[in-house]
């Protein structure tokens, strides 16, 4: 594993018009378990407002090549989200028919929230393992401030060359030590599909409930 694709969220200025933005980069794709099909649609937010936000809530509706519609709902993994700050989503669904088209919108969302503050991610590995088909993001989260790091997840989202999101995936952080101050580690690691064409991601601090 290399740490070559190292990317991490900024904040920026966007010219998005509306306060909570679906950006460009989602896509369905058909995760196998056994005899089950499990359909996911993954793609991001943009809080476009001047105030944190939390509790929001995305819609996507499936339209079945043979027929039928398919209604999922669900929210990013990063539960409250800092202005200008982006999160993942993976909807999905347990679903034997192809998807022929699908629409994806914001339903709701709140104002105000909790984003962790005061802390430092650094990645040690990122990269994909052929040998054993999956993509890894693994580090360590210290802080600036008198705390214990266990109340955290690490969030990662992985694109490849296109921009197109290929995962949203997380880990609990863990500590070594009670100690306050000391470093926390997570390992995030994707491995439901094809990851080798994954060429950069983003890393996202949130608390352990959203």
């Amino acid at each position: 594993l290399s740490a070559e694709n190292q990317l991490f969220l900024p904040l920026a200025a966007t010219v998005y018009e509306d306060p909570i933005v679906l950006l460009p980069g989602d896509g369905v794709y058909y995760e196998r378990d056994q005899d089950l099909q499990i359909v996911h649609v993954l793609g991001e937010v943009l809080n476009n407002t001047p105030t944190t936000v939390s509790k929001v809530t995305i819609e996507a509706m499936l339209n079945l090549k043979s027929g039928g519609q398919i209604t999922l709902r669900g929210s990013p993994l990063v539960g409250s989200l800092a202005p200008g700050n982006r999160a993942c989503f993976d909807l999905y669904v347990v679903e034997a028919k192809e998807v022929e088209n699908y629409a994806v919108k914001v339903l709701s969302y709140a104002t105000g929230g909790t984003v962790p503050g005061g802390l430092v991610p650094a990645v040690s590995n990122a990269g994909y393992d052929a040998q054993n088909d999956w993509y890894m993001v693994e580090g360590t989260i210290s802080t600036t401030e008198p705390t214990v790091l266990n109340d955290l997840r690490a969030v990662a989202t992985l694109f490849d060359g296109s921009g197109r999101v290929l995962g949203c995936e997380q880990s609990y952080v863990r500590t070594q030590t009670e100690e306050a101050n000391a470093p926390a580690i997570f390992s995030i690691v994707f491995m439901n599909r094809d990851f080798s064409q994954a060429s950069s991601y983003t890393l996202a601090i949130a608390g352990a409930v959203q």
